[in-house]
């Protein structure tokens, strides 16, 4: 497996993070509409992220942010991370085994 496919899970969570905090923070800004993010697989490997604004139904204060779908997300977020994480320290341990072989 190759390293930067889990580093590209690494920096596409961050970007996640980064879009459910603006969503958060325009919860009460009038007629925002919140993005979404979608995976999209790369050719070579690992993963980056795509945009779209959400279609949904506007509320109140004619935005469409959802609070619950937010905080689902940035949940989904930091296990994509802590996943990502541990396929680099996995590898890194792999890599150091077989250097202790070759030794």
């Amino acid at each position: 497996m190759n390293i930067n496919t889990s580093l590209s899970g690494i920096r596409n969570a961050f970007v996640r993070q980064d879009v459910v905090a603006n969503n958060i923070a325009n919860i009460n800004t009038k007629n925002y509409k919140q993005i979404n993010v979608v995976n999209e697989e790369q050719k070579n490997g690992g993963v980056k992220a795509t945009f779209n604004k959400s279609k949904a139904t506007p509320t109140h204060n004619k935005n469409n942010v959802n609070l619950a779908q937010q905080m689902v997300n940035q949940m989904n977020n930091v296990n994509q991370e802590k996943a990502n994480v541990k396929v680099v320290r996995a590898q890194n341990e792999m890599i150091g085994s077989l250097i202790d072989l070759k030794a």
